[in-house]
């Protein structure tokens, strides 16, 4: 059995309660689970302030792997992540461009961001870059990191839907593997079920190795110490009980991790 860091994204279980994704993902075997910055206020008015929600993870042996999404130049956000950062000793944040179509001022970014790795010192910012947005690739995203100085917690989160929907492995050579914060998997079929993209994006991504993308390729080019987020979004899946669809996304990504280190 791998010994990597495996946690369980949100948007798996977008559509669970927290108590019911905390209890899946504990018994599925994942160490953490990932929280959303810009579901906050929601969270609490709902009556699930941090302390509840400390206990509940104590209760499973759990605790919070990562923020997501924290959005660039959202000042909001990156109240609302300082927030849950501090309440929850999480060691990483997700940061991305914005993905409903706002136009993303890059010029702006680099102040912005530095202004928050030094905020959040000690925590891992990790940019995910994303098809079809001002920060579509790894190369521009580590354009945006040395432009905001290169400060030591500024790196990077590679999705494999990303790589494969966008530049493919080549976009991924030579990428810093010291500035590999965290690798979030998923498959899915090489030609996209959708033309529109992010739509695609949140309705077809599938288990680890029931795709067909080359997970043992993309995984050979990354860290082996960089944590696993599980990150299949898949309305079918939506429909399903919380804990089989933890259990089925838990096992095909150990099957797929163990193949990935055979290999």
């Amino acid at each position: 059995m791998t010994k990597r860091e495996i946690n369980m994204g949100f948007m798996c279980m977008r559509h669970a309660s927290l108590p019911d994704r905390v209890a899946a993902a504990a018994c599925a075997g994942f160490n953490g689970i990932s929280l959303r910055a810009d579901q906050w206020a929601q969270t609490q008015a709902a009556g699930w302030d941090a302390p509840r929600i400390k206990r509940l993870l104590d209760q499973h042996g759990m605790r919070v792997s990562e923020i997501e999404p924290m959005r660039f130049l959202r000042d909001d956000l990156l109240a609302a992540t300082e927030e849950m950062v501090r309440a929850f000793n999480a060691p990483r944040v997700q940061v991305t461009p914005p993905i409903d179509g706002t136009p993303l001022d890059l010029q702006a970014v680099p102040a912005w961001l530095k202004m928050a790795a030094t905020r959040l010192a000690g925590i891992e910012l990790a940019i995910e870059f994303l098809p079809t947005t001002g920060v579509p690739d790894a190369p521009t995203a580590q354009r945006v990191i040395d432009a905001a100085g290169g400060l030591p917690n500024l790196g990077f989160c590679v999705d494999s839907w990303h790589v494969f929907r966008g530049g493919g492995l080549a976009s991924i050579r030579g990428i810093d593997p010291k500035r590999v914060f965290m690798v979030q998997i998923d498959d899915g079929p090489m030609k996209p079920d959708l033309d529109d993209f992010f739509p695609d994006t949140l309705r077809n991504r599938v288990p680890c190795g029931t795709g067909e993308f080359d997970l043992m390729g993309f995984l050979a080019l990354l860290p082996v110490t960089a944590p696993v987020n599980v990150e299949v979004i898949n309305e079918k899946l939506d429909l399903r009980a919380p804990a089989e669809v933890a259990q089925l996304l838990y096992d095909t990504t150990v099957a797929t991790l163990e193949r990935a280190a055979r290999g």
